[in-house]
């Protein structure tokens, strides 16, 4: 179903239509509007290495369409029973062509359509030793309808059908060509591909540098999953399957999700087809990129500036925060707000099966936690007091806000190590005695190979023997009994062979533990002055949602809800 639904996209459908039997193996049928083929095309489409894609050489080193190969229609009808059936514009009649495993029986004119239809029935009925390798029809229905929800998100301009075993399982409305990405139909399609979940947290994103642009659909942090199934990507509208990429979105996210949770998303990268191979895997699942690493900076770096705008927490509602500046070297970006107060209407709700919403939402977290109301800002919200010296209880206009005292401290402390770090005035204050820590033999060669970089982040950290370490200098206003702590964690991350590479991972971790080690404990009372001076601290901060550790700093409680516990109306 890939393989032909993505020949109806290179033929220039504008609607594509599928239907199978039986999870695809007793029948498969993909009906699309393209171009059709030319009576003699329809029967050399079958040989193998055919292609219709590539006009010369030269065309392999700047692939722009999907297919290219011309392997498939050969190897599928090699194992099934296959009717084509197809017209161009010009012609008055059309031309039929019925295969029986990879044979052609019959060849001749027919009337239909302008376009394609091709029929595929009795899968491997030749081979049926390869029939113990497919799965239940239930989850082979489920696989096209993932395929179709893929194809569907990278093509908006494209409409989509499924029917399984006679009942629709899933529909999709064409969007103008040229859509933004807030338009209903889009929007529509990203909910569709990402999960019932995402509605209420879904940011449209675009951006580019002088290498890419990047565009498509993310969550905010407080819906998340365990697996990484919920990171859509696309290279040219191409989806793949690509750890560099994945690796790179979840940077962007790193202080932003909880231990274990991965984000969720759906994102196209458009870079120079000449810069990207896409003929590096049999299922085309796959890229390499000219200068991987260049790639992967860009995208942290666009990605990562949009979330620090946290519009999640910052707006009343959700709002969609569009990147509209050119930047060829810059990794500031201007942004404008439009507000999002509700979710596209008039989605077709029977596209949401319970099967597929399962399948999508299963392992899907979301946290209960609302953007402040009423445009508050954290120091405008009315101070009830503290609990258990560790929660703060604040009354906003709508709610009441539980705020963990040591992870917004934290999210305080990690933020403005950060920016010290950026501006290189982190200040370091000399020990009056130096501190003496024991060392295991990783931590050791850990310390030898990677000691220089402690002196960035204001600590001066000495190997002293073969075991252990002196620490002379810490940073200033921190805590010494907490920097044996923050040495040993660290050392362990290196050790444990976390290498300090270009994404600058171990940077985050450094501060993220000084932060943990320098912040207002839990179990620490706070006088009023203290409260008020971390809520002020927090508003001027990026990423206030959450601590540098993934965890949500504040939950929100509607007094709606509150009424529900004593059954007041």
């Amino acid at each position: 179903v890939k393989e032909l639904i993505e020949n109806s996209l290179d033929a220039g459908a504008t609607q594509i239509d599928v239907q199978i039997s039986e999870g695809g193996l007793a029948r498969i049928v993909v009906i699309d509007d393209g171009q059709g083929m030319a009576a003699d095309d329809a029967v050399l489409c079958f040989s193998r290495y055919a292609t219709s894609k590539l006009k010369t050489a030269a065309d392999l080193h700047k692939i722009n369409s999907f297919g290219f190969r011309g392997e498939a229609l050969a190897s599928i009808a090699s194992i099934a029973k296959v009717r084509l059936l197809t017209r161009q514009k010009h012609s008055e009649l059309g031309r039929l062509v019925v295969l029986e495993a990879g044979k052609i029986v019959l060849v001749e004119d027919a009337g239909c359509p302008v376009g394609t239809r091709i029929e595929i029935e009795n899968l491997f009925y030749n081979v049926p030793a390869r029939l113990k390798f497919i799965k239940s029809p239930r989850s082979e229905a489920l696989a096209v309808e993932n395929v179709m929800r893929m194809a569907s998100l990278a093509k908006t301009h494209v409409g989509f059908s499924l029917t399984s075993d006679d009942k629709l399982r899933f529909e999709v409305r064409q969007a103008p060509l040229d859509a933004p990405l807030g338009h209903e139909r889009c929007l529509e399609r990203a909910i569709a591909s990402l999960g019932e979940a995402s509605r209420y947290y879904l940011y449209p994103f675009a951006a580019k540098t002088d290498l890419l642009e990047i565009s498509g659909y993310v969550t905010a942090p407080l819906v998340t999953r365990r697996d990484m199934r919920g990171i859509r990507l696309y290279v040219n509208q191409r989806p793949v399957e690509d750890k560099q990429l994945v690796q790179a979105v979840r940077v962007a996210y790193r202080s932003l999700l909880e231990v274990g949770r991965n984000p969720i998303c759906a994102l196209n990268i458009v870079i120079n087809p000449e810069l990207v191979d896409v003929n590096v895997h049999p299922r085309k699942s796959e890229v390499r990129f000219s200068d991987a690493s260049r790639v992967q900076s860009h995208i942290i770096r666009l990605l990562s500036d949009f979330l620090a705008g946290t519009p999640w927490v910052k707006a009343f509602a959700p709002s969609v925060r569009v990147a509209i500046a050119d930047i060829p070297n810059e990794s500031k970006l201007s942004f404008y707000d439009a507000p999002l107060n509700k979710p596209a209407t008039n989605l077709a709700p029977a596209m949401y099966t319970a099967a597929v919403s399962s399948n999508l939402t299963r392992e899907t977290k979301v946290i209960s936690y609302p953007s402040l109301d009423g445009h508050l800002r954290y120091a405008e919200l009315k101070i009830v007091g503290q609990v258990d010296a560790t929660f703060l209880l604040l009354e906003g206009s709508k709610s009441m806000i539980v705020l963990d005292q040591h992870a917004a401290h934290e999210r305080v402390v990690f933020q403005r190590l950060k920016d010290e770090l950026q501006r290189q005035e982190i200040k370091s204050q000399r020990m009056l005695f130096p501190l003496q820590i024991a060392l295991s033999k990783e931590q050791a060669l850990a310390l030898e190979e990677h000691g220089n970089k402690f002196a960035k982040y204001g600590f001066e950290v000495d190997l002293f023997g073969e075991t252990e370490c002196l620490v002379k200098s810490i940073p200033a206003d921190f805590r010494a009994q907490s920097a044996a702590e923050v040495i040993l964690d660290v050392l362990d991350d290196l050790s444990n062979h976390q290498r300090v590479d270009s994404l600058d991972e171990m940077s985050d971790h450094i501060c993220a533990q000084i932060a943990c080690h320098s912040s207002i404990r839990a179990g620490q009372t706070l006088q009023m002055e203290e409260i008020k001076a971390l809520l002020e601290e927090l508003d001027k901060i990026e990423y206030g949602a959450h601590c540098p550790h993934g965890r949500p700093v504040m939950r929100a409680i509607p007094f709606g809800e509150m009424a529900k516990w004593f059954h007041r109306s």
